[in-house]
């Protein structure tokens, strides 16, 4: 039995899980339960591992069965291999037929490869199936879970708590854009016998990543487990105050400060581009930012157009959107995931940060921008949340890095999230990062399934994905537009019935959502996360009628909000009618005709916004009831 048999033996031991231990191949002539199973011509031992050569283009091995659950962890799914050619692996887990849903994909470079990805949910009778992208040499596989069970950042000392562990190991650490397969020859953080408490000095690695080694007899030493981050942070943080409740759940994308004060706003958001923050040119007077040696320059005019003080000097909580949107070829080549599409749909792409280079520019900006706006005398205002890029599960429309596999591209948002919520912890104890995501919850909107994915997958797979490397502190800002953007009246909307597999999260069925995120996996450390609506907005055909409909909406929406408590801040879209917005007319006031988005009247909405949260509520809210068919507002969530 070799040295990796008994040490997985040790960490997994069939007692506690009954989970397969992985099968090593590199010492010796077991399959280990391990069988071909799809256009394979053979399979053969050699010293490095299992040979296995392809003899079609569905190349795929059974697993051996097992009992697969576990309590409140990931699986993941563990390997290591030489591939023949460079593609993309795939990895089902299944009782019976192997379903798309069941099951994640790996690229793999020409040579060896690391792999360790979470697994979608298993049980009893249950087994894998991998797909190679040909011939390879597996010298291990299997299911795991991680030996890493928690690092936290106290003080200026990382504390690592390792679960099983026994024998010589090594901790090895990782730049935050490196993948698994980079750990083979990354430089040692610690080494020595197995403990299950360790702290050492930070030294400034709390966005590295950290990778337990063991030995191997043939490949020298390989990963037990994957990537594992700082999840908790215990500092002296710049601004320690707790998140602040402004007293009211109402918001608006802020255009007209004065006014968005004078109709009682609490909840503000702003767009943030990076294209105009960031100073590559680095001018004379822009504030800057240093960061592993390296100064970073912004400019200080964008950051004084977005009104972040005054808005918070009046009370409310501040969110910034920020988005990645194309311009100049030198500002696109330093923020744009280089995977993007050559033609961006909406002219907007996902932040680089696969990139050593675009990773550190991302690192730079989040910790540049928490400190700028978490100081305690409130110098540049503050800000409360920061959300991460838009409607990302539709990426191919609003968060562009090309045609992606679903997991994989969850797993490139997870990154930048994670990034962003170490940046942040740098000067801030409460603010908080926020992933968005569109009304589609089962639906995948697009026919194309590596150009979009439903919001409940994309939700469950980013947990799975941040519990296996960390859990960390993140939060939702969903977008519940009505079924039909063109239509406010979401009481109709039929794609959004009350069950938790819907096709879209609606207002109509926005009672859904926060009984959802009530599952323990989908909470931190035990508190239920965050969730704000930070755009949905309601069309007017901007006529007597359709303007009736929209205020109806907005009462409508507002009252059901208003009664979800897991709901915390309704951020209406938009505060003027915008010309370029598909012929939408979302505004609490028109636009200007002819203009883009210069104010002239307000609707009949904005005095049903005005009066939401006021003694004034009922009177004007009393003439949508008729419009939507009911007698009172009581029984308007679902039982």
């Amino acid at each position: 039995m070799s040295f990796f048999v008994r040490l997985t033996l040790a960490l997994f031991p069939l007692c506690s899980f009954a989970l397969p231990p992985v099968a090593d191949f590199s010492d010796g002539r077991d399959l280990q339960g391990w069988k071909a199973a799809h256009d394979i011509a053979a399979t053969e031992f050699a010293p490095e591992g299992l040979v296995v050569r392809a003899s079609g283009g569905d190349p795929f091995l059974h697993g051996p069965r097992g009992d697969f659950t576990t309590v409140n962890e990931p699986l993941l799914f563990t390997a290591t291999l030489k591939s023949e050619v460079e593609g993309w692996g795939q990895v089902f887990a299944s009782k019976d037929a192997d379903r798309e849903s069941q099951s994640a994909f790996f690229r793999l470079e020409k040579g060896w490869n690391e792999v360790c990805l979470p697994l979608p949910p298993m049980g009893r009778d249950w087994r894998l199936r991998v797909d190679p992208p040909g011939d390879c040499t597996i010298a291990r596989i299997g299911v795991a879970t991680s030996v890493i069970e928690r690092i936290s950042l106290k003080g200026d000392r990382l504390h690592f708590v390792l679960k099983g562990v026994s024998g010589p190991v090594e901790i090895v650490e990782l730049a935050v854009h490196q993948s698994l397969s980079a750990a083979t020859t990354a430089p040692v953080f610690w080494k020595g016998d197995a403990v299950t408490n360790l702290t050492l000095p930070a030294n400034g690695r709390e966005a590295s990543g950290f990778v337990v080694m063991v030995p191997h007899a043939v490949r020298g030493r390989v990963p037990v487990g994957g990537i594992v981050h700082v999840g908790d942070f215990e500092r002296e943080f710049k601004d320690a105050r707790p998140f602040p409740n402004p007293g009211s759940k109402k918001g608006l994308q802020v255009q007209m400060v004065d006014d968005a004060i004078a109709i009682g706003v609490r909840h503000a958001g702003l767009n943030l581009t990076l294209g105009g923050l960031i100073d590559l040119d680095k001018k004379p007077g822009n504030p800057t930012w240093e960061l592993d040696g390296e100064t970073f320059s912004f400019r200080k005019s964008y950051l004084d157009s977005l009104s972040v003080k005054r808005l918070s000097d009046a009370g409310m909580n501040v969110y910034l959107i920020l988005l990645a949107y194309e311009g100049k070829p030198e500002m696109n080549a330093a923020i744009l995931h280089p995977a993007r599409d050559a033609k961006l749909v909406n002219k907007i792409a996902a932040f680089d940060t696969v990139t050593p280079r675009g990773a550190k520019l991302w690192r730079a900006t989040m910790e540049f921008l928490a400190d700028y706006y978490s100081r305690p005398n409130d110098e540049h205002g503050r800000v409360v949340g920061y959300i991460i890029g838009n409607e990302v599960n539709v990426h191919w429309q609003w968060h562009n890095l090309g045609r992606m596999h679903r997991n994989v591209m969850v797993a490139d948002y997870e990154r930048q999230m994670r990034i962003a919520n170490t940046a942040v912890r740098k000067s801030s104890k409460t603010a908080r990062v926020y992933m968005s995501l569109t009304h589609f919850w089962t639906i995948d909107p697009d026919a194309d399934h590596q150009r979009s994915m439903g919001g409940k997958y994309f939700i469950e797979e980013f947990a799975r994905q941040a519990r296996a490397g960390g859990d960390f502190e993140w939060h939702l800002a969903h977008h519940p537009y009505p079924e039909d953007l063109g239509n406010p009246r979401s009481w109709l909307d039929n794609t959004a019935p009350q069950n938790a597999d819907a096709g879209r999260i609606t207002f109509k069925n926005l009672e859904q959502l926060g009984s959802f995120f009530e599952a323990p996996e989908l909470r931190f450390q035990g508190r239920l996360r965050s969730i704000i609506l930070s755009e949905q907005g309601f069309h007017s055909t901007d006529d007597d009628k359709g303007d009736q409909a929209q205020a109806a909406g907005y009462c409508y929406a507002w009252e059901k909000v208003a009664r979800i408590p897991a709901i915390e801040a309704f951020i209406l879209h938009r505060h003027v009618d915008h010309q370029y917005e598909g012929g939408l007319n979302l505004g609490l006031w028109r636009r200007k005709k002819d203009s883009v988005a210069t104010p002239y009247t307000p609707r009949p909405m904005y005095e049903c916004f005005k009066a939401a949260g006021t003694p004034a509520q009922e009177a004007a809210f009393r003439f949508a009831l008729p419009v939507i068919g009911i007698e009172n507002w009581d029984g308007i969530l679902a039982k």
